[in-house]
């Protein structure tokens, strides 16, 4: 009777046991197959968006979010939620999408103030005022004005933009003038510099109107600090102040250290692309997320799979849609309980399988030494 008793009570123990293990199972392997899938697309921010949508692009909250872009009047905005409910797999009702519908594209004041606005000041709120913008870039006029208000800023010690310098002394030394390449002994083109000078107009329309992040802000003005040379800044000044074309372009070339402005550049091709992807206001969006050079290009990669879904994606994930992020220790954790699930579950195995073995074959028999 004691034996019946001691194996019933090894019986329920293992019975607890793989019970345990079960449990422990159905939430330790979802979890860890989940972190190994976003530690292998660390470096695929389509791949890692994919995955965290799953958890967080849900009916409820895409519906919630197309009525606040439908009140705010963000009809490109809504219309990626729409693209990214069919992705997902989720339905949007017929009232939200004549909602979307229904939208007209903003109306704008006058063009041409809008282009001379843009051209005086380098504000670009507008399509007008970005070609305004762009226009005064090209011809060198924006650049020229930015060097020498920032510029003399920092030579008489008052503050200054570090980011508007920086986009400025970089537009110079990437792009030169217009008046100076049209020149015998000019530069590039000008179809060849219109796109890394519209980036940089982007840059700095979005650094005036407070669309960058802060930590983007912080990074570009340090960069731009660090690499700054203040001897060859005075002479691109003192050549603004007088429109001395030849003079500050080449003092230009040499304010920044060649990293700087290779790294700036990037940045202005990073832009354009995704303004031909998403549009002005998802570039926008982009630049209020992206917290350095390396997740604008990330973002970029981003826009380039994902299309007109990209600025939902960002909407929901911000930074989450371009890196792993501060939960890397997280996600080696949920591996390495599933490892210590693995190495329960074999010895409950073992257990289990020795008891059968008892139940069906007995005890092992006592080996004696011979005598």
């Amino acid at each position: 009777m004691i034996v019946a008793r001691s194996a019933s009570l090894r019986l329920a123990a293992t019975g607890a046991l793989l019970a345990a293990v079960i449990a422990g199972g159905a939430w330790t392997l979802p979890q860890a197959a989940s972190s190994v899938g976003q530690l292998q697309a660390a470096d695929d921010p389509a791949r890692l968006s994919t995955l965290r949508l799953a958890a967080v692009a849900t009916e409820q909250r895409i519906a919630a979010e197309i009525d606040d872009a439908v009140s705010r009047g963000d009809g490109d905005l809504a219309r990626s939620f729409l693209e990214l409910a069919a992705a997902q797999g989720a339905t949007v009702d017929a009232d939200r999408r004549a909602r979307v519908a229904a939208l007209a594209l903003p109306a704008e004041g006058s063009p041409a103030a809008a282009f001379l606005d843009g051209a005086a000041t380098g504000a670009s709120d507008t399509w007008m005022g970005a070609a305004g913008s762009l226009s005064a870039d090209l011809v060198g006029i924006g650049d020229v004005r930015d060097l020498w208000q920032e510029g003399g800023k920092l030579i008489q010690g008052q503050p200054y933009d570090t980011v508007i310098l920086g986009l400025s002394t970089a537009g110079l030394a990437l792009t030169g003038l217009t008046v100076a390449a049209l020149l015998p002994s000019g530069g590039t083109s000008l179809a060849a510099k219109a796109p890394v000078t519209r980036g940089l107009s982007l840059l700095k329309g979005a650094r005036r109107a407070g669309l960058l992040s802060r930590e983007l802000i912080e990074k570009m003005g340090g960069l731009a600090v660090t690499a700054l040379d203040k001897a060859a800044l005075r002479q691109a000044v003192a050549g603004a102040r007088v429109f001395d074309l030849p003079a500050m372009r080449s003092a230009a070339q040499r304010v920044l250290r060649p990293g700087a402005v290779r790294t700036i550049s990037a940045m202005g091709q990073d832009v354009v692309a995704l303004e031909a992807r998403i549009g002005q206001r998802g570039a926008a969006q982009v630049l209020g997320v992206a917290r350095n050079a390396g997740e604008l290009g990330r973002a970029r990669r981003l826009a380039e799979a994902m299309g007109r879904r990209t600025r939902a994606t960002l909407k929901l994930l911000g930074t989450a849609a371009l890196v792993l992020g501060d939960v890397v220790g997280l996600l080696l954790q949920a591996v390495w309980l599933a490892v210590g699930w693995m190495v329960m579950a074999a010895l409950a195995a073992r257990r289990l399988g020795l008891m059968l073995g008892r139940l069906v074959w007995g005890p092992a028999p006592a080996h004696r030494s011979a005598v």
